[in-house]
């Protein structure tokens, strides 16, 4: 309607200028040309048009058709303007071989969670698009709306895809989810609900305690950038449902932005929306880090067993380890069998390798309590054997004379020398009762020879298991300080220190 007010004005001022009247001898056509040419249906535009081509962009090398001119339902305009005002109406409509704009933007209604084993995410978005096709100029004062699908498919739009999109799928219920409005200055107005499941190549170094940044790049299919640009819509055309919530992810801020696309096909323009994304870590750390660090800690509990409960600090330690490793293996199923080494696996690794060296150390504590030294025993001449032979006999005589029959029943116990295992158990046998108050005064009715062994014995048996008692007072105190220690760096490398290094998006 604007358009055709500026040639009638356009008009009169010309043939004001070149003095020729009765110029208002034609309100008669114009009236019936503005009342035949409101357009309230696209269906029209495309019957008025004729030869519209669907498949060619706007703006590409041709003529463009006049709305009021090509109509063969109406005068032709040339008929009642001079060539001035024809040159001034089609100036607009001259345009060749330029690139079409298509403006875009797109609100988030819902985000699903990152998933790192398939290495992707779900997206429900409002896509709009935007662009201008003179072609569909109409007169009409309100826009046009188009909800058929077919319909729509009559009209040149452009082919803009998801480049990294894995799967998408318009919304059909109850009714197919779009709309296009069509202006009167040929602006069309296209919007759709999609929804994306969208590939995101995460760097896992710093899983569970890393952020992500993944992208939606958008990019038409068959136009280059000589022929369709990619631009976004406005300074924020990316907004979020505020509602969005995701039980492993916090969405920090999308960025967004153009690039151009070098393909052997030529370069293409695209639109990347960037999402920064970090992990959620509670939910790691009541799964996987408390339990392991009480796992830990109850591995330490063998320190204060005593040195020769073997069963008990044995049981204690193989069923940490084995908790550990199933707790372990829970923890990694989430991820992709990858060979990079993530923070979880440091945490995991370290945790287990202290349940091992608590095992270690009870090795270590139970060898050392049943060491023997081992001394070369010293070469003995004829004379030192035949007085030790003498003093035996002369206390034998001795305690025998003495008429004590216990004493005799225990003497005519004793192995002799002749058969050593039964020297060595008779041994063993008596430092064990020696120890018991009651028969500690046995010591004195063995031979002098054989007292003084057994004391040697139980000295060195008492010397072991203080030295493995020192053992495990060290192991009380180092342990949990190496443990602390190995927190304080890892929280504060993962969490502060370690950069992210995941790959610039290759979009």
């Amino acid at each position: 309607m604007p358009s055709l007010f500026l040639k009638i004005l356009i008009y009169s001022l010309i043939q004001s200028a070149l003095g020729q009247a009765n110029f208002w001898d034609y309100d008669e056509n114009v009236t019936q040309i503005e009342e035949d040419f409101r357009i309230d249906d696209v269906t029209k535009i495309l019957k008025r048009l004729g030869n519209y081509n669907r498949n060619a962009y706007p703006l590409l090398d041709q003529e463009f058709p006049s709305p009021i001119t090509q109509s063969p339902a109406y005068p032709s305009f040339e008929s009642v303007c001079t060539p001035s005002v024809v040159f001034f109406v089609e100036l607009k409509l001259s345009w060749r071989n330029l690139p079409t704009h298509v403006d875009i933007q797109m609100y988030i209604e819902g985000m699903s969670s990152f998933h790192a084993q398939s290495m992707d995410f779900q997206v429900d978005i409002y896509f709009q698009e935007k662009w201008i096709d003179h072609r569909l100029e109409h007169n009409n004062t309100k826009r046009i709306l188009v909800k058929d699908p077919k319909l729509f498919g009559l009209l040149w739009h452009p082919d803009l895809y998801f480049a990294n999109a894995r799967t998408a799928s318009f919304h059909d219920v109850t009714q197919p989810n779009f709309l296009v409005w069509i202006y009167p200055n040929g602006t069309v107005w296209y919007d759709c609900r999609i929804s994306l499941t969208v590939l995101c190549m995460q760097d896992l170094a710093r899983y569970p305690l890393d952020s992500q940044n993944c992208g939606l790049r958008i990019l038409s299919y068959a136009y280059d950038e000589e022929q369709l640009i990619i631009r976004w819509n406005g300074a924020n055309p990316v907004e979020v449902n505020r509602g969005i919530r995701m039980p492993d992810m916090h969405l920090k801020h999308i960025k967004h932005y153009t690039k151009r696309d070098k393909y052997a096909t030529g370069i293409w323009s695209s639109a990347v929306a960037e999402f920064h994304v970090d992990r959620e870590i509670t939910h790691h750390i009541i799964q996987s880090y408390i339990p392991t660090s009480l796992i830990v800690i109850i591995s330490w509990f063998s320190f204060w067993l005593d040195v020769e409960a073997v069963p008990g600090r044995v049981s204690l330690s193989i069923t940490t380890l084995l908790t550990l490793a199933t707790q372990s293996s829970a923890a990694r199923m989430a991820l992709p069998q990858a060979s990079d080494v993530k923070a979880i696996d440091v945490w995991m690794g370290t945790c287990m390798a202290f349940v091992f060296s608590a095992m270690i150390e009870f090795t270590v504590v139970n060898y050392c309590i049943r060491r023997k030294v081992r001394t070369k025993p010293k070469p003995r001449g004829l004379s030192e054997q035949v007085h030790d032979l003498v003093a035996q006999y002369k206390e034998k005589k001795d305690k025998y004379s003495n008429g004590n029959c216990e004493i005799s029943y225990e003497l005519s116990l004793q192995p002799s020398e002749d058969n050593p295992t039964l020297q060595r158990n008779f041994e063993k046998k008596e430092v064990r009762e020696m120890n018991q108050a009651p028969l500690f005064v046995r010591r004195s009715l063995l031979p002098t020879s054989k007292r003084k062994t057994i004391e040697e014995r139980i000295n060195r048996v008492e010397e072991n298991r203080k030295y493995a008692q020192g053992i495990d007072r060290y192991s009380r105190a180092l342990f949990p300080l190496a443990f602390i220690i190995f927190n304080i760096f890892y929280w504060l490398y993962y969490l502060k220190y370690a950069v992210s290094n995941s790959p610039e998006l290759l979009l």
